[in-house]
């Protein structure tokens, strides 16, 4: 009984570690969302364990984001309100991303991708 016990824990064990090794968190393939995103211009996302902050190169952006797969979901939280004169504000119009190695590509509520942002490193 105590063969058959040991045997079936065995399995069970090696059933876990299999199942968490296949996991995409695991997975060394999938691109990281955290660190600094950056523009062409002064344009910026940092990013860190769902908190968003950054700029659109005139105000200040803070919000949050959820991830799924290698989609970025993302809520707009307070943010300053300064006219800023010559300045693309589109990073505002953020609504979801979608990452690829170290691009992630930015779209609005629309659905149509408003710009990129590139890794730095």
């Amino acid at each position: 009984m105590s063969r058959r016990f040991a045997a079936l824990a065995a399995f069970a064990v090696g059933g876990m570690i299999a199942t968490a090794c296949a996991s995409p968190a695991s997975d060394p393939s999938r691109a990281s969302e955290k660190g600094r995103w950056v523009g062409q211009g002064p344009e910026f996302f940092t990013l860190k364990d769902g908190t968003l902050t950054g700029s659109d190169g005139c105000n200040g952006l803070n919000g949050s984001y959820s991830r799924e797969g290698d989609t970025l979901t993302v809520r707009l939280g307070l943010s300053t309100l300064k006219a800023c004169m010559g300045v693309d504000t589109w990073l505002r119009k953020v609504a979801t991303a979608t990452i690829t190695e170290d691009t992630l590509t930015v779209f609005d509520r629309a659905g149509a991708e408003i710009g990129i942002l590139t890794r730095d490193v």
